[in-house]
């Protein structure tokens, strides 16, 4: 091969986690933490108080109490982890700003999980992820590294929420020519029909709790989620024992 045919190597940046670090300072770009030092502790925006007795009911079904060991991912300022209690939490978040303010209120560390989640397998009793699937590449890896940390006890609980994108505004929205959401850190959009086959997948036991939207503000209607929530909460529990690969070709 000539010295023209080479592949420029000199050009190569090579710094250690350089997509960690841009996600990283995109993210405080966007909470333009500077101005608003409260970004990560302010409450009241996002169910906070429906989702905590949510959650809580769910673990204390499943007989968990201070024994039992959770870990609470994207913790963001550790406001909901507090909020939520009952078991041990610790937190981890990609954010170092996040992981500071949190250390206020739980125990939690910087760690980036848009892929892996690195923990052992079988660390958890419960994990929580609210308001995160969305702003990850591949739920499908991330809910199966969930599964993995989990111990595999009928009690072991996923709790968590997101955005559903395909309910009936959202779909007028796109027919008018306007974007399907406009929150830039939103990287996948749910589906409910989605989240579903992907939380039934990997546990035996699924409860949902609508928190926005027709069928949150008339559950007598009984109206269908995939048209009529505009946001979700979910408990999961009783992982599977061998649950196979997730099908990515899968249609929704």
């Amino acid at each position: 091969m000539s010295a023209e045919d080479r592949f420029p190597e000199e050009l190569l940046l090579n710094e250690p986690n350089r997509g960690r670090r841009l996600v990283q300072e995109f993210y405080q770009q966007y909470g333009n933490t500077r101005q608003n030092p409260a970004y990560y502790t302010t409450i009241g925006t996002q169910h906070e108080e429906i989702k905590r007795a949510f959650y809580r009911r769910w673990l204390e079904i499943n007989g968990h109490d201070r024994q039992n060991l959770g870990l609470d991912v994207g913790c963001r300022g550790g406001v909901l982890t507090e909020l939520v209690g009952l078991i041990r939490w610790i937190g981890v978040d990609i954010d170092p700003a996040a992981v500071e303010a949190a250390r206020e209120r739980i125990t939690c560390a910087e760690m980036d999980f848009t892929a892996g989640i690195d923990f052992r397998d079988e660390s958890f009793d419960a994990v929580m992820m609210t308001e995160v699937l969305e702003h990850l590449p591949y739920p499908g890896i991330t809910v199966s590294e969930v599964h993995r940390i989990l111990k595999k006890k009928p009690g072991s609980a996923f709790v968590g929420s997101v955005p559903l994108d395909y309910h009936l505004h959202r779909r007028w929205k796109v027919m008018r020519g306007k974007r399907l959401s406009g929150e830039q850190l939103h990287v996948h959009h749910f589906s409910f029909k989605e989240l579903d086959q992907l939380l039934r997948f990997y546990f035996d036991k699924v409860e949902y709790l609508p928190l926005s939207g027709t069928a949150q503000r008339h559950p007598h209607w009984r109206l269908p989620y995939n048209l009529f929530v505009r946001d979700i909460a979910w408990a999961a529990a009783s992982p599977k024992a061998a649950p196979g690969r997730w099908d990515i070709r899968k249609k929704f």
